[in-house]
């Protein structure tokens, strides 16, 4: 027993975090060297890096003639970093996120061979100057390697799962330099409402592992260098600014996201050929890059610039916001190899960093520009992939403290509710109930084949004009917690315990049904599958549904329990 705990949460993703970490080093190693030759050698551009990461020259901004050229590099470099992706891994193509979200829900292969695909084609793509990021090519490595790993141990199809998960966490906490944040991130990432929580423990080992190695080359400081205004020298009101943003952020994820898929769209239809779409989403991209600099390979350096308070002008501001909202969107619309949340991180840090400055113009009031931007980054970043936990965390993790957190548990929140419904990935699904591997742990590849109709009970009614006492009378006896209402064998609202409850006992034998009753009811028809019922159940975290004799239907015909469901399972496992 104590040998299986420690295989699976201490062995297996030390061993991941091993891989992780010693990939992406290779990986920004090999950015840097492509970075180094083409874009500062060739083109004469100087390329800021994240404190993090390495020192700023200090010479931002300056064009040199042969930027011309940038539209040509990158779109040769998008061309060069498709081949071995089309005959190596197909599954690296593209946005590295969405391949490792299909990975966990649709069992498609990952390898080390795909890790060492996207670790050559991101490294091209990037350091040819594309504006994307090296986040999410980070966890593909990572799930790369756990998926390895749980091949060579022949781990179950639920333990690979959940370790593609922490080979995730793992990538991105090294490259983002915040080991808490990514192992959270890779419990969130998988759905837009639903948590992997037996992915939590294991990624903590894992993300300290590949941190550990990360930081041993790269030091252990943040990714990014900022110093923020203490939130206790804050007013009030600057919670209500920070919920502005949010709000600006939410109409800003919609927008990106609804211009994104459109332009993906476009290429599937439009160009046939991988090879040409990249090579034409290489070019726009270039040109996009050669406009607004700012968005040259993913613009992290350039966040860095804003966050030290030196790139706060309106105009530079907006030109760099354009161009990674344009360059981004082109380059992994087209299906160029690179991640989306690097550049979602530059998206949100200029946009809070807007408007911190119109704010401030605005009012008339000293506003701390690096605060906003901080906040924008996560709060994008969370409406973006959904992962509204892990982007608080991030919060202190990039400032080393805790002094903008209660404004990112505003603003997060406010971004992911607005947004939750949206992804940019197209693999994300809602809950755990709505994924194919979980269909099968959980029993639900059974419930999709039988039909409510074989396990329904006749409902236990009410009626409007009935005592409150009764409903509750016939609970005790029953032992349910709802009883539908009807008149005649009409279902017109149903009733609950919580609702009785609210009613004082002296009360409740002169106070009607219909006085309290919940008229909006759930319903499913002995036409449906156990499998749509117990999701219902589940998404609305209730025990009993009124079975309606058709769709569209009050009649009733009977009622379905979750004891039912259960029922129905261990009697037709095989």
């Amino acid at each position: 027993m104590l040998w299986s705990l420690l295989r699976f949460y201490v062995f297996f993703p030390a061993l991941v975090g091993l891989g992780a970490g010693f990939f992406v080093l290779a990986f920004i190693f090999l950015l840097d060297v492509l970075s180094y030759l083409l874009l500062e050698n060739l083109l004469g551009l100087e390329i800021p890096k994240p404190a993090g990461l390495g020192e700023n020259s200090g010479g931002f901004g300056s064009i040199s003639s042969h930027a011309y050229f940038l539209p040509l590099i990158l779109g040769l470099g998008a061309l060069i970093s498709e081949i071995p992706i089309q005959l190596f891994a197909k599954e690296a193509h593209g946005m590295s996120g969405d391949a490792v979200v299909q990975a966990y829900h649709k069992k498609r292969k990952l390898s080390l061979k795909t890790s060492l695909v996207k670790l050559f084609s991101a490294a091209v793509v990037i350091g040819s100057g594309g504006p994307a990021g090296r986040l999410s090519p980070s966890a593909l490595m990572g799930a790369g390697v756990a998926d390895s790993v749980a091949k060579v141990f022949r781990l179950s199809p639920s333990e690979r799962r959940i370790l593609i998960a922490v080979g995730f966490g793992a990538g991105l906490s090294a490259v983002l330099k915040a080991p808490l944040a990514g192992a959270i991130m890779s419990s969130e990432v998988f759905f837009k409402r639903d948590f992997e929580a037996q992915a939590l423990l294991p990624s903590f080992i894992a993300s300290v592992v590949s941190y550990s190695i990360f930081g041993s080359v790269y030091g252990f400081e943040p990714l990014f260098s900022v110093s923020v205004e203490p939130f206790s020298e804050r007013g009030a009101g600057d919670i209500l600014l920070f919920a502005g943003l949010a709000l600006l952020c939410a109409l800003a994820v919609k927008i990106f996201i609804f211009f994104f898929s459109f332009l993906r769209k476009l290429f599937e239809g439009g160009f046939k050929s991988p090879y040409f779409r990249v090579l034409i989403g290489g070019v726009l991209a270039g040109f996009v890059c050669f406009l607004f600099p700012s968005a040259v390979s993913g613009g992290l350096g350039w966040l860095q610039i804003v966050l030290d308070g030196e790139y706060n002008s309106i105009y530079t501001l907006l030109s760099g916001l354009m161009g990674m909202f344009l360059g981004t969107s082109f380059l992994l619309g087209s299906g160029a190899s690179g991640g989306i949340f690097g550049p979602s991180l530059v998206i949100g840090g200029f946009l809070g960093a807007i408007y911190g400055v119109c704010i401030g113009n605005l009012l008339e009031i000293p506003v701390d520009i690096p605060s906003f931007a901080i906040i924008g980054m996560v709060s994008f970043l969370a409406g973006i992939v959904n992962a509204p936990l892990a982007n608080i965390i991030l919060v202190s993790e990039i400032t080393g403290g805790y002094e903008l957190l209660v404004p990112s548990m505003i603003s997060v929140f406010i971004t992911y509710l607005l947004t939750s419904k949206d992804t940019v990935f197209p693999s994300q699904l809602d809950t755990r109930f709505d994924s194919p591997a979980y269909r099968s742990d959980l029993g639900m590849f059974i419930l999709e084949r039988l039909r409510v109709g074989d396990f329904m009970n006749r409902a236990v009614v009410v009626y409007p004009e009935d005592s409150v006492k009764k409903a509750h009378h016939l609970m005790e006896k029953q032992l349910v917690g709802g009883i539908p209402v009807v008149e005649g064998d009409y279902l017109v609202g149903i009733v609950t315990r919580s609702d009785i409850l609210k009613i004082p006992t002296e009360e409740r034998e002169r106070k009607r049904i219909k006085d309290i009753m919940t008229t909006e009811v759930e319903t499913v028809t002995p036409e449906d599958t156990l499998s749509e019922a117990l999701k219902i159940m589940v998404g609305k975290g209730i025990g009993r549904l009124p079975v309606v004799e058709k769709r569209g239907s009050r009649k009733l015909v009977g009622i379905i329990a979750r004891a039912d469901i259960g029922k129905a399972i261990r009697e037709n496992l095989p």
